[in-house]
């Protein structure tokens, strides 16, 4: 291949650096290129993925590294690649469309659109010869292209309907919420939730579902909120049962810490390999949680969550501060080589005799479970004494020794703030079950890197690279999940300084992103006034991560509950009225995170511990009991919350439990605390 770079050589995605090199004329998403398409007449073709996505590049060694498919695409379109994760906003136009073209969506994301950017058609991976019923790349880039000389009439109408499908699928929102009622905010939405994911979980594997299987991370903390409630709610087992297959199944990483995006599988066992901040975010909440229950898989839960901020620190720390987005899945060019095992492989770095004991607890076999005989790593045999675990720890970390000879996979070394503010949240979740201090640590460093790099006055960037902010303004997601955490980390660390920028944050999105149309509210994903998206997305529901929307909804209640803020109180209650109680049918594992917000707005307890001697005592309880309503008043509190919660006459410290107005007498023990933090 000639040596030469196309304009993808001056972006700051690593994602779009690594088509850099292809001989695909490709441009960034930006005005010039759609001024381009208009001036040559040409259709747009639009192609999304991100850096750690397996199939993206499959179709970019197949086909954008190939001379004559680059030809033909040059010859017949101007060609934009996106990195869905640096404009979410995009992608999810674009996500939406192909969903109501009746297709399933995923990535690599293929669009072709008029000139103006409305797509008249969208598909997703396309083969270089024609396989799995798809037409082969080259045949689907002529036959758009000749759709869009020859029939333009039906390509306008074709992007006319998507265009229209779009806005029907946010009237249908709408449309819901006409029928709100006020007084349908009740418990039993929860308990129904969660009887619905109870019934989607797998009974001897744990999860949502069959193959493939995800972490499912919001839909796994409802199920262990509504498992709290009497009458109905489901078994403590099925969380229990998701939490531990995915443990010890090779969607964990069993030798560096940290969760893969999926298991191919339903028994966990075998991951599509990239590993994501956002989820191994959420993850360290799913796994407080196990801790903060109690129970046999409590104390492994304790080891991954070690193991798990461990991974992030070694594997996903920038030098300034922040956190990466991703490991890919690929190594020299085979998904999974990097993570996977043969026999000969542990004895070489064990010796044959502790290689053979290793082997029968994680089932490393001659056949093997993947490919070319090789094992991906699985927990087969039950746990036993300490001593003998404290041994398979240390041939474990001699296996990390081990490989990290091997070669890495590629990390996609860009921050996202909506991430790293998921990862504060699951950061101070982990500390507060396991008073964990490297967990708090990496939460503070993360959080004072957003603030110091990332966040200037009451504006987040979206995206930081190699010493820069990028001048990209954050989507609702940023704000929700920054906002969010900096309130959690104020009621960890009492520090107002981080209240007061979390607050600061959540008033800037209200601002941005929330709209009053025909009467209903809107959260939007994106900020208005981007001439180049053809539709405006709003936040609905929960994918990989929650929905910012939702998000925000709790942080709104926080603010209103602790804070008094009675505006952000009463703009989370509404949009709860209008998305649970309207007549558009709740979908549990899609409004996961918003039933979460309505479990706070239902169950708040406020805590105020007076100072005195037994203050951290008191403070540490209720941190590690599972509470996921609690709110930890500070001096950010409204002074009606702290009005007269003075010492004990002793000067031992005194703790209150407030729900709503009223609150409990004071209890100066922890035996004497708990009771009170348990659900009503």
């Amino acid at each position: 291949m000639p040596n030469r770079s196309n304009r993808l050589a001056a972006e700051s995605s690593p994602y779009l650096r690594q088509h850099a090199d292809n001989p695909v004329d490709w441009w960034p998403w930006c005005e010039d290129a759609f001024a381009e398409a208009r001036r040559a007449s040409k259709p747009v073709f639009v192609s999304i993925g991100y850096a750690a996505c397996h199939w993206c590049h499959v179709m970019a060694h197949e086909s954008f590294e190939d001379e004559a498919t680059a030809a033909v695409m040059n010859s017949l379109f101007v060609n934009i690649k996106v990195d869905r994760e640096e404009r979410p906003d995009v992608d999810a136009v674009f996500m939406n469309a192909i969903m109501v073209q009746g297709e399933g969506g995923g990535w690599p994301l293929s669009a072709f659109c008029l000139p103006d950017g409305r797509p008249y058609f969208l598909g997703t991976y396309f083969p270089p010869t024609a396989k799995f019923g798809r037409p082969s790349f080259r045949d689907a880039l002529e036959a758009m292209a000749d759709a869009f000389r020859s029939r333009r009439a039906d390509a306008e109408d074709n992007a006319l309907a998507l265009i229209d499908g779009l806005q029907r699928v946010d009237a249908h929102y709408r449309r819901g919420a006409a029928g709100a009622d006020p007084g349908g905010l009740v418990a039993s939405l929860l308990i129904t939730a969660g009887r619905q994911l109870a019934e989607r979980c797998d009974p001897k594997h744990g999860g949502l579902g069959g193959k493939p299987k995800f972490p499912s991370s919001s839909s796994h903390d409802l199920l262990a909120r509504a498992g709290r409630f009497p009458l109905g709610g489901p078994p403590r087992d099925e969380f229990d049962r998701w939490a531990r297959g995915m443990a010890e199944g090779g969607i964990y990483d069993h030798l560096g810490g940290g969760f893969a995006r999926y298991s191919v599988d339903e028994t966990w066992l075998v991951p599509h390999f990239e590993k994501m901040l956002y989820d191994n975010a959420q993850l360290l909440g799913i796994y407080a949680s196990v801790v903060a229950m109690g129970g046999a898989f409590a104390a492994r839960a304790t080891e991954v969550l070690a193991e798990t901020v461990a991974f992030l620190e070694r594997e996903l720390s920038d030098v300034d501060g922040g956190l990466w987005s991703s490991l890919d899945a690929d190594s020299e060019g085979e998904e999974g080589k990097f993570y996977v095992w043969t026999p000969a492989q542990l004895r070489a770095a064990l010796g044959p005799a502790n290689a053979l004991v290793f082997a029968a607890a994680y089932d490393v076999t001659e056949a093997g479970n993947f490919e070319h005989r090789t094992t991906v790593l699985s927990r087969v045999s039950p746990r036993r004494s300490p001593h003998e675990e404290e041994h398979f720890a240390e041939l474990r970390a001699k296996l990390l020794a081990a490989r990290g000879s091997r070669i890495r996979p590629g990390t996609d070394d860009k921050v996202l703030a909506g991430w790293n503010g998921l990862a504060i949240t699951g950061l101070v979740a982990a500390w507060r079950a396991t008073a964990h201090a490297p967990s708090l640590a990496l939460a503070l460093r993360v959080a004072t890197f957003l603030r110091d790099r990332m966040i200037d006055g009451d504006r987040i960037a979206r995206v930081y690279h190699e010493g820069t902010a990028k001048q990209l303004d954050g989507t609702l997601d940023d704000y929700a999940f920054c906002g969010a955490a900096f309130l959690e980390l104020a009621e960890a660390t009492g520090d107002r300084t981080w209240w007061d920028l979390g607050a600061r944050l959540l008033g800037a999105a209200r601002t941005k992103f929330v709209s009053e149309e025909d009467g209903v509210l809107v959260f939007y994903l994106a900020p208005a006034g981007d001439p180049l998206l053809v539709h405006r997305p709003e936040s609905h529901q929960d994918g990989a991560i929650p929905s910012g929307a939702a998000i925000f909804t709790s942080a709104l209640l926080r603010l209103g509950l602790v804070a008094g803020d009675s505006d952000a109180l009463a703009l989370a209650e509404n949009y709860l009225v209008q998305r649970l109680t309207g007549t558009t049918a709740v979908n549990a594992w899609a409004n996961s995170a918003l039933l979460a917000a309505l479990d706070l707005y239902l169950h708040a307890k406020v805590l105020v511990v007076s100072d005195g001697a037994t203050r951290e005592a008191l403070l540490a309880a209720a941190r590690s009991t599972y509470a996921p309503t609690l709110c930890i008043a500070g001096p950010w509190a409204s002074a009606s919350i702290l009005d007269a919660k003075t010492p004990a006459a002793d000067g031992s410290s005194r703790a209150f439990v407030c729900t709503g107005p009223t609150c409990a007498p004071p209890v100066t023990e922890v035996a004497g605390l708990l009771p009170l933090l348990a659900t009503s």
